[in-house]
């Protein structure tokens, strides 16, 4: 109603500055069931869209658990039963191609292809299930396994194995990690270059895919960059972000715009470089930063505004893949999902905890039969 509004948007124009405030604030939000109140599904008329920023702005002061609860309300609204649908999956099929060195372009070997091809484009009606359930049952054909969920979690594990190795071409290593420079060199990338009409089906499926991970957690063990995670939010990512996919890229371009600062001028440039309005992608493709960049010479007066173009560039590489992935994750999850939740938020929510807490750890483990010294050891060599 018109005062809970108001009181909602009173909450906005105050933040909160200490702990004590904020727990009181996001209690009195909670109890009010605000966030109940806003149906973000309706048409994007004026009343949505101020109610949609008004819960951006407050988001970052809504204690965890209580969004968990109202994300577990929203999904219970459309949950569906799946427990009839079977799906047989052919390992070895594979496995053996997996050795060949090839790439499953068309997805008819890999498991990821398996399950792609015989859910097609229905996959919402299997996706939406409930909290640590299995969206369907897996069959090994010819290994006898009987799918009490321990199948279904295998059948993922390895799903994504394929999606970060060369057997599909949807991902490719970060140049980081090609390189071995940098930070986050583990980390995994959108192949610029799948852009064919199969290949944005796979990327809708893959947002599919993460959408079953939230809701069910069935959690997806992928590595990759904040950047992604940002633009499926709908975030803008910025410099410090490409770094942690391309290290070299951004150095180079920080040292271009730096020319100055070293004493060099527009007289010794040409013995520099000459480049030209063009950025190398993550597959290693060019793409002009500018309509006719290969006819632009990089210059001293420009090289400001061509290290901007490279990084936006850079950035959006993949923007055409990002979308097609929200848009099979919208076909799943809620969109106030993206909206209440920061991109940190949202990876931990797809993919699980990546990293331990060796002190949760601790209190949580029962230690017999060894030696107290051997005991202290362990725990020493686990916290580094």
């Amino acid at each position: 109603n018109l005062r809970s509004y108001s009181f909602f948007f009173l909450m906005i124009r105050r933040p909160p500055r200490s702990t004590q405030s904020r727990s009181s604030a996001a209690s009195d939000v909670y109890k009010r069931q605000l966030l109940y109140s806003v149906d973000i599904s309706r048409s994007a008329n004026q009343v949505y869209n101020v109610l949609k920023e008004a819960i951006n702005k407050v988001t970052q002061y809504i204690f965890w658990e209580s969004k968990r609860e109202f994300f577990q309300k929203t999904f219970e609204l459309d949950t569906t039963n799946t427990s009839d649908v079977g799906i047989n999956i052919y390992r070895l099929v594979a496995h053996e191609f997996s050795q060949t060195g090839k790439v499953d372009t068309s997805a008819k070997k890999t498991i990821f292809g398996q399950i792609y091809h015989q859910l097609g484009d229905n996959y919402p009606d299997f996706f939406k299930t409930e909290m640590d359930n299995k969206s369907f049952d897996v069959k090994f054909i010819g290994e006898g396994a009987v799918d009490g969920g321990g199948v279904f979690r295998e059948t993922i594990a390895q799903l994504c194995e394929e999606l970060q190795s060369h057997v599909l071409p949807l991902f490719i290593k970060t140049p980081n990690n090609k390189n071995n420079v940098g930070n986050y060199r583990e980390k995994w990338t959108i192949n610029p270059a799948a852009t064919s009409h199969l290949h944005l089906k796979f990327f809708e499926f893959l947002g599919g895919l993460m959408g079953q991970a939230i809701r069910s957690r069935n959690y997806l063990e992928l590595s990759l960059p904040n950047l992604f995670w940002k633009l499926l939010k709908g975030q803008e990512p910025n410099s410090q972000d490409l770094e942690e996919v391309d290290r070299l890229q951004m150095k180079h371009l920080d040292d271009l715009v730096a020319m100055d600062q070293k004493g060099i001028d527009n007289f010794d440039w040409v013995s520099i470089t000459e480049e030209k309005f063009v950025a190398i992608l993550s597959d290693g493709s060019e793409k002009e930063i500018k309509q006719g960049g290969r006819e632009i010479h990089l210059s001293f007066s420009n090289r400001k505004e061509y290290a901007e173009l490279v990084i936006k560039t850079r950035i959006h590489e993949a923007q055409l893949q990002i979308n097609h992935i929200r848009k099979g994750f919208l076909r799943v999850v809620p969109e106030c999902i993206l909206e209440m939740v920061n991109h940190e938020e949202l990876e931990r929510m797809v993919c699980g905890v990546v990293e331990i807490d060796i002190d949760i750890l601790k209190k949580n483990t029962t230690v017999s039969g060894i030696p107290e010294s051997l005991e202290t050891y362990f725990w020493e060599v686990l916290q580094g």
